[in-house]
């Protein structure tokens, strides 16, 4: 599901990504899936970012994914969330002061 959400994003579906996302999950809390719990998270703050969402709800989901990467020692999940995470506040400071 996390696939599919990442295709519908790239697809400019947005709005089915974040659906996708939901519904991934269910499943991934279920069966103690943290490495796809933390993905599900970055991803959801990529897709929250995209649809213009509230500040706080995509910091969240980005400090969601860093700690839960970071619980279960995935460096690369770090790397991976910390790595969008910049991107993301690069993005945001450069709109704040008017260049973009």
């Amino acid at each position: 599901m996390g696939l599919k959400a990442q295709a519908l994003h790239l697809e400019d579906r947005t709005y089915e990504a974040l659906e996708a996302i939901s519904e991934a999950e269910a499943p991934a809390e279920e069966f103690e899936q943290h490495a796809c719990r933390a993905e599900l998270h970055r991803l959801r703050s990529v897709v929250l970012t995209a649809l213009g969402a509230e500040e706080i709800q995509i910091e969240a989901s980005f400090c969601a994914a860093i700690s839960i990467a970071k619980e279960q020692k995935a460096v690369l999940l770090v790397k991976g969330a910390e790595a969008t995470y910049a991107k993301y506040r690069r993005r945001a400071s450069i709109a704040s002061i008017g260049i973009l």
